[in-house]
C-alpha cells in the first residue's frame, strides 16, 4: 500500500505537471495564431485611409463596411471578434472604429472602451501580442491578441483585436483534462493490478523464507525451504538449503569467521583459534580516503552512491590483496589497511608503497569507466572534475590482535603508527598530494620505489618527535 501511494502521488503531480504543460502550449499556439491573424488584419489597413476616415458617428461608412465584410469573412470558428480601436484624448480611453462579432452585440463606431486595467492591450499600439490570461468585459470572457497599426507619420495610430471566447480556451483545457484523467486512470489500473500479481507472487516464497530461517535461528538445521522457482527466490531457496546442509557440521567455523574480515587472519585464527590479545610487531600502515566524498554524495543518488562506494572498495581491496595486505576497517569510503601483519612480511614498506600506487591507477580506471557510463557527469556538474583519493603510509610498531570481549572480537592494530598514517592521509589535502610517506618507510624503501619529493616535518599530537614527509 505505502509503494502504491508513492506511485499514485507520482502520478498525480506528474498529471498535474502534464496538464498545466500542455494546457500552457495549447493556449500559446492559439495564442501565436492569434496574433498572427491580429497582424495580417493590421498590415490589410490602409493608415492613410483611416486616418481619412476620421471616427465616423454611424457605421456606414466605406471602410468601416469593408473591414467588417473582411472580417467576417475569416473562416475561423474559433475567432469570436475582430474590431479596430482608436486613441482618444486619454491614451487610456479608446474608442471603437469598427468592430465584428460572430454571435454577440457588435459595439457602435465611436464607443468607448475603457483600458486603464489593460496595460497588454495599450501595448499593442506599439507592438504585436497576445494576452496572458483571459479578461472580462461587456461582452463576456475572452482570450485576446492584438497588432498596431500606424499611421503614416510611423506613430501608433489604431489597434487591431482578434478575440476567442473563453468557451474555446476551456475546450482546450478539458480536452487535455480529459487525456489526462484517462491516462493517470489507467496507469493507476496497470500499477494496481501488477501490484496484486506481484504481491502474491511474492508473499508466499517471503512467507516461507521468514519461517525457515526463523527455523534455523533457533538451531533448526534440518528445515528445507525447495522452492521450485527460477527466479531470485528459487536462486535464494537453492543458496539457502546447501547454506542449511552445512551449518551443522561448520557452525564453530561460521561464529569464528564471522568475527574477521583478513582472509590471513581467519586461516590464523582456524590454526589456533580464537582468542584475545596481541602482539608487538613492526609493520606499515596505509590510510586512504575518497577526496570530495560529500560531494559526490550531493550528486549522486542513494543507489549509484552506494554502487560507486562498493565499486572504489572492491577496487582498492584488489590492489591490498595484490600485495599482500590485509583491511582492517572500511570507514566509510576510507580504508585502514597494514602490512606486516598477522603474516610477517619483510619487505612491508615496498608492499604498502606499491599498494598505494596501484591504488591510484585503479582508480584512474575507475574514472575512465564513469566517463563511459556518464556517471562522472553528475559529479562533474558538481563541481568535482574527478575522483581523487588521499594516502598516508608510515612504517612502525603497533599492537596487532584480537580487541574486543570473550564473544565478540576483532582483529585490529593499536599505536602511534596507525595515527601517523591517518595524519600524513589528511595532510595530503593542506599539500595539494595524493600519496604521503613518511621517513621511516622512505628509509626501508628498495631504490625504485625511493624516488620521492621531500614536503618538510609536521607534529603529531601526543608524539615529541616530529615526522618527515615524502611526495612519492
Amino acid at each position: 500500500m505505502l509503494y502504491a501511494a508513492a506511485v499514485f502521488a507520482v502520478l498525480t503531480v506528474s498529471a498535474v505537471v502534464a496538464y498545466t504543460a500542455a494546457t500552457g502550449a495549447a493556449k500559446a499556439s492559439l495564442g501565436d495564431h492569434m496574433r498572427a491573424t491580429a497582424e495580417q488584419y493590421a498590415a490589410g489597413i490602409d493608415p492613410q485611409q483611416l486616418v481619412d476616415a476620421g471616427l465616423p458617428a454611424s457605421g456606414d461608412h466605406p471602410l468601416q463596411a469593408r473591414l467588417r465584410q473582411w472580417f467576417g469573412r475569416a473562416g475561423d470558428p474559433r475567432i469570436a471578434s475582430v474590431y479596430v480601436l482608436l486613441h482618444d484624448d486619454d491614451p487610456t480611453q479608446l474608442r471603437f472604429f469598427v468592430d465584428w462579432t460572430a454571435d454577440q452585440e457588435p459595439a457602435d463606431p465611436g464607443e468607448r472602451y475603457d483600458a486603464s486595467e489593460l496595460p497588454e492591450m495599450l501595448q499593442g499600439f506599439h507592438e504585436p501580442v497576445t494576452e496572458q490570461e483571459m479578461t472580462r468585459d461587456r461582452w463576456g470572457l475572452s482570450f485576446s491578441s492584438y497588432a498596431p497599426v500606424h499611421g503614416p507619420d510611423g506613430r501608433p495610430y489604431a489597434l487591431v483585436g482578434v478575440d476567442v471566447s473563453a468557451e474555446d480556451v476551456w475546450a482546450v483545457q478539458r480536452t487535455v483534462l480529459w487525456w489526462t484523467v484517462v491516462t493517470w486512470l489507467g496507469a493507476a489500473l496497470l500499477i494496481a493490478g501488477v501490484s496484486v500479481v506481484v504481491g502474491r507472487n511474492v508473499r508466499d516464497p517471503l512467507t516461507r523464507v521468514i519461517d525457515a530461517t526463523a527455523a534455523i535461528a533457533q538451531g533448526q538445521f534440518d528445515v528445507r525451504l525447495r522452492l521450485a522457482r527460477s527466479d531470485e527466490f528459487g536462486l535464494m531457496a537453492r543458496h539457502f538449503d546447501r547454506m542449511a546442509e552445512g551449518l551443522a557440521e561448520r557452525e564453530v567455523i561460521r561464529e569464528t569467521f564471522g568475527r574477521y574480515v583478513a582472509p590471513d587472519v581467519a586461516k590464523a585464527l582456524l590454526a589456533d583459534g580464537a582468542h584475545l590479545g596481541g602482539e608487538k610487531r613492526e609493520v606499515t600502515v596505509l590510510f586512504t580516503d575518497l577526496r570530495g566524498y560529500s560531494t559526490v554524495s550531493e550528486a549522486l543518488d542513494p543507489v549509484q552512491l552506494v554502487g560507486l562506494s562498493n565499486t572504489y572498495l572492491g577496487r582498492m581491496q584488489q590492489a591490498i590483496d595484490a600485495e599482500g595486505g590485509t583491511v582492517i576497517e572500511f570507514l566509510g569510503d576510507a580504508i585502514l589497511a597494514v602490512f606486516g601483519a598477522p603474516t610477517p612480511q619483510a619487505d612491508h614498506p615496498a608492499r604498502a608503497v606499491r599498494c598505494a600506487l596501484h591504488m591510484r591507477e585503479l582508480l584512474a580506471e575507475l574514472n575512465a569507466e564513469a566517463q563511459q557510463s556518464g556517471l562522472a557527469q553528475l559529479w562533474e556538474q558538481a563541481g568535482l572534475e574527478a575522483l581523487s583519493h588521499r594516502v598516508g603510509v608510515h612504517t612502525g610498531t603497533v599492537v596487532a590482535g584480537n580487541i574486543g570481549s570473550a564473544t565478540r572480537m576483532k582483529y585490529a592494530i593499536v599505536g602511534d603508527a596507525v595515527n601517523v598514517a591517518a595524519r600524513l592521509e589528511q595532510l595530503n589535502k593542506q599539500l595539494g598530494t595524493e600519496v604521503l610517506v613518511s621517513g621511516e618507510t622512505l628509509a626501508r624503501l628498495p631504490k625504485e620505489l625511493a624516488t620521492a619529493d621531500a614536503r618538510g616535518e609536521i607534529k603529531v599530537k601526543g608524539r615529541s618527535e616530529p615526522v618527515q614527509v615524502f611526495a612519492v
